[in-house]
């Protein structure tokens, strides 16, 4: 995807990364386009090996407010992910922030040998799907496991909060504040868009305890190979969060298969706890009562709606995207008042 948020690497640059960092030169290099945010490059290295290197900006300045830390980000949570030893992801090889060698932050990372789930799902056979979901629901479950102590971005943060409601409301404010820095327009007035956030208030309370969730977790960030999942990437937008507001349980990614295998997975994980005596960390999810998911459930998707209408402007996407992000968010916002009209 163009963006301009992304910063195109000199063949140098490229070289320079190889060099420090694994000892040789590139035979080839190719940018892939996949991405949204930062530069993505395929590295064939001289000694045979290959690698993918994920590149930064250099400067932050001109981003949304929940585009900050994107790459320190990603790489943390892959690591903690990682140590869980039971979730699929790439190996990270290196990380550098120092901007020593190239003017910006980047890591580099194993490459996949395996296809987007979101390039061949639809030609998937209807089982194939249903184990790939439900895989994911239970790798999801896996990640949940992992808790914080305050809800909100994934670093410290102004907006981040001990109180569900309080971190919500306020990354959905920060997102609101770039739309109107930016003049944007909206299909709701941004008044009438806060005033649902605080009449919902009470069902976001419910929610009590940080989980490190995705997010971003929709099929372009899932590696499939033979029918199954590969790898999980892109976790640069991870939220210490409600496990509702994980991509697979929204309105673009509803499946049966992917609520089965979370399921399946988070009485596994019960029944591990009390084997082994583990404290209440390791809960039922999701928390609260069926009314305050039903409102959760209608309310998370709202938030990527809004995210990718406003980043239109800040990323400098042409007109024809940038009236699909507003036509979508027209239509969530009416799917939202619907599900929760009697709520």
């Amino acid at each position: 995807m163009e963006s301009v948020t992304k910063r195109r690497m000199s063949e140098d640059e490229l070289q320079r990364i190889a060099h420090a960092n694994f000892g040789c030169g590139c035979t080839h290099t190719q940018e892939l386009g996949e991405g949204w945010a930062n530069s993505a490059y395929v590295l064939q290295l001289e000694d045979g090996r290959s690698a993918v290197l994920k590149a930064a900006a250099e400067s932050e300045e001109g981003r949304m407010r929940c585009e900050r830390g994107l790459m320190r980000t990603e790489v943390d949570v892959m690591r903690k992910a990682t140590s869980l030893g039971t979730v699929p992801l790439p190996e990270i090889y290196a990380y550098d922030a120092s901007k020593s060698i190239v003017p910006c932050e980047y890591f580099l990372m194993e490459k996949l040998s395996g296809v987007s789930y979101d390039k061949v799902r639809e030609e998937m056979p209807g089982q194939e799907k249903e184990t790939v979901d439900r895989e994911l629901g239970g790798y999801f479950r896996q990640i949940h496991t992992i808790t914080g102590t305050q809800f909100g971005y994934y670093l410290p943060n102004p907006v981040n909060s001990a109180a569900w409601d309080e971190a919500f409301i306020g990354l959905m404010r920060d997102v609101m504040q770039d739309g109107r820095d930016a003049g944007i327009e909206l299909p709701m007035g941004y008044g009438d868009l806060d005033a649902k956030l605080q009449q919902h208030r009470d069902a976001l309370r419910e929610v009590k305890t940080p989980r490190l969730i995705h997010w971003d977790s929709w099929a372009g960030n899932v590696f499939v190979q033979n029918g199954q999942v590969e790898s999980l990437i892109d976790f640069e937008r991870a939220l210490w969060a409600d496990p509702l507001m994980e991509y697979g349980f929204g309105k673009f990614a509803y499946s049966p298969a992917f609520e089965q295998g979370y399921g399946e997975e988070d009485a596994r994980i019960r029944i591990g706890a009390a084997t082994i005596g583990a404290d209440s960390q390791v809960a039922t999810l999701p928390e609260g009562s069926e009314h305050s998911q039903k409102v959760r459930r209608a309310l998370y998707p709202l938030y990527l709606d809004l995210v990718m209408r406003v980043e239109c402007h800040y990323r400098g996407f042409g007109e024809e995207h940038t009236q699909w992000a507003h036509a979508n968010l027209k239509d969530g916002w009416e799917r939202f008042l619907t599900a929760t009209q009697d709520c």
